[in-house]
């Protein structure tokens, strides 16, 4: 009996739990409610219902210690962060759906997607790894990486990024801006270096077909948001040329390849749109390597 009562005692007190009280009851957080409460965000955070999207230590102690020493003492930047973790209401597990957006306490949108071959659910790219912690004022949901707030949409974030400065030119020169600020979308984005690798000849054929420019730069763009948790070895993605080509991936032990060569070199670079993964070798279609004289 008395167990029984210790026992029922117990759980009442766990639900009665602040998400904050919760957090900072578990050693795996201690980070986060370090930061929460350097923030003064902690009254906010009780003070209403919420579902929290919850760093744990080694989401933290991924980001370079210089990075995370300067976020913690920039208030601004750093309540800005942790505002994007934030969403107002209780988000169960079970209203996760790919491309679903939510708007943070920061103002900003945060992006689900659900991967079903190996059951992964991400937001912004950050895979969920514990669901559904219930208190009294909301859930939480635990993540093994720190989401930073995009910066911008795909354009912009290209635009940002001097490794993109070539893509960018011939976006221009293509006309295709429009494309790539649609909803949903991943850039696997050439850097410089891979352009340099094509031929001078390619390039300067390239630039001088609009229509070719066109294709080539929209068999590098997939019509919907496939962060690296999602991908998997022998996949197949449509990509949004006119033909609707495909891309296959390849995942082994040293990385992600995009056909044979494109080399995944930096991967979820989260934006407003989408996602870019910079890829070290420029994509060409089959039917076209030939004639532009880039190999097999």
């Amino acid at each position: 009996m008395k167990l029984f009562i210790f026992l029922s005692v117990a759980i009442c007190q766990c639900f009665a739990a602040t998400t904050v009280e919760l957090l900072a009851g578990d050693p795996k957080y201690s980070t986060l409610v370090s930061l929460v409460t350097k923030a003064g965000l902690v009254d906010a955070i009780n003070g209403g219902t919420f579902t929290i999207f919850a760093p744990n230590n080694n989401a933290f102690a991924a980001i370079p210690s210089a990075d995370l020493t300067a976020l913690g003492n920039d208030i601004n930047a750093l309540t800005n962060v942790l505002k994007y973790h934030v969403v107002q209401g209780t988000v169960a597990s079970a209203a996760a759906k790919n491309e679903l957006q939510l708007t943070t306490l920061n103002g900003q949108k945060l992006r689900f997607n659900v991967y079903d071959h190996n059951n992964a659910v991400t937001v912004q790219g950050c895979q969920i790894v514990g669901f559904d912690q219930t208190a009294s004022n909301g859930i939480i949901h635990e993540l093994f990486r720190v989401m930073m707030p995009p910066t911008g949409d795909i354009v912009d974030v290209v635009a940002k990024s001097p490794e993109l400065s070539t893509v960018l030119s011939l976006v221009q020169t293509a006309g295709i801006a429009s494309v790539l600020r649609g909803d949903a979308l991943t850039l696997f984005a050439p850097t410089n270096d891979a352009f340099a690798r094509l031929p001078s000849s390619t390039v300067d054929r390239l630039t001088k077909d609009t229509a070719l420019l066109t294709e080539i730069l929209e068999y590098h763009v997939v019509p919907h948001t496939e962060y690296s948790p999602g991908l998997y070895e022998r996949e197949f993605l449509r990509t949004a040329d006119r033909n609707h080509d495909r891309i296959q991936v390849h995942v082994d032990s040293s990385g992600v390849r995009i056909n044979s060569d494109g080399r995944v070199t930096k991967a979820d670079i989260g934006t407003t749109n989408g996602v870019i993964h910079e890829i070290d070798h420029v994509l060409i279609p089959l039917r076209y390597r030939l004639t532009l004289a880039v190999g097999k």
